[in-house]
């Protein structure tokens, strides 16, 4: 019996341990995540091509995240190998204060979903004209330009979304083999506020996993 109970205790320690060194992997990888979508987001900000709270709040918050699942997974980890008591306590209050954390941004991410698709639409819109129009201004158009090249589309809906606003369809809208760039030569695949909407979904579907 007594054997039957150590074999037991050790291996529910095994896999407690194996949990918290998965934490502490997740924890890094997310804080590694959020560093580079803080650099990649920062031509978008220094644009204000979105709202702040729809482009900073999710990479602050994978950061905030990370930080508590390297606690976490360290404490716990320390706690089952040191059996040291101060150390598993502190690991359930970490524990407590990320599943509290995970729950709110949930119901947060729900909540607004609406308002940052609505948010990029029209980012894009106003980012058009911006860097387009009159007067165009060089940090918006670096980063509108950024976000049709990489994505390859064209506008907030498509390449009509420039004709609409009095503006000629830009270079950046069509492939390098293509001379004269219009609406009918201009990338037609998912329009660009759909790929920024995803973006912005991608950011809190990450905190939420």
């Amino acid at each position: 019996m007594g054997c039957c109970a150590t074999c037991c205790e050790g291996l529910f320690r095994f896999i407690l341990f194996i949990f918290n060194l998965g934490l502490l992997g997740a924890g890094i990888a997310l804080l590694v995540v959020g560093g580079i979508a803080s650099k990649e987001f920062q031509d978008y900000a220094d644009a204000n091509l979105f709202e702040s709270r729809y482009l900073w709040g999710p990479v602050v918050l994978a950061i905030v995240v990370g930080v508590l699942l390297v606690l976490v997974g360290f404490f716990g980890i320390g706690g089952l190998c040191c059996k040291n008591k101060c150390m598993l306590k502190a690991f359930i209050v970490f524990l407590v204060i990320l599943m509290i954390l995970e729950i709110s941004m949930m119901v947060l991410a729900f909540v607004y979903r609406d308002q940052g698709e609505d948010s990029a639409r029209d980012g894009i819109r106003k980012a058009m004209v911006k860097a387009y129009g009159s007067g165009a201004d060089t940090k918006t158009k670096k980063a509108l330009d950024k976000l049709q090249s990489e994505f390859k589309c064209c506008g907030s809906t498509n390449a009509t979304d420039y004709k609409v606003a009095n503006l000629a369809v830009p270079p950046v809208c069509c492939s390098d083999t293509v001379t004269v760039c219009r609406e009918d030569t201009a990338y037609m695949k998912v329009h660009i506020s759909a790929h920024a909407e995803n973006m912005i979904r991608m950011n809190h579907s990450m905190l939420m996993c």
